[in-house]
């Protein structure tokens, strides 16, 4: 997550603004703390993830844990069964 001080984002909203329309969550400090946080709006797909923010979605969207089983019991030992084109 990407962090800016309120002085910096009033100077610099140009900058900051096409980042978190690309999809990077901004704080805001004041002094040093963080007193807000600006990201896009809900639904609108960003273009491209941060790192962290990447890392964040997927643990929090982990596949169901018996999916792994499920395949490995629908897919069999080989493919031979499988036509060639």
């Amino acid at each position: 997550m990407v962090t800016v001080g309120s002085r910096d984002l009033r100077n610099h909203t140009a900058d900051v603004l096409p980042q978190v329309s690309g999809g990077t969550r901004v704080t805001i400090t004041v002094n040093g703390r963080p007193v807000a946080e600006i990201g896009p709006v809900p639904g609108a797909r960003p273009q491209f993830f941060a790192r962290a923010d990447l890392i964040d979605l997927i643990a929090k969207r982990q596949a169901d844990p018996g999916l792994t089983d499920a395949l490995e019991r629908l897919s069999g030992d080989t493919t031979d069964d499988v036509a060639a084109p």
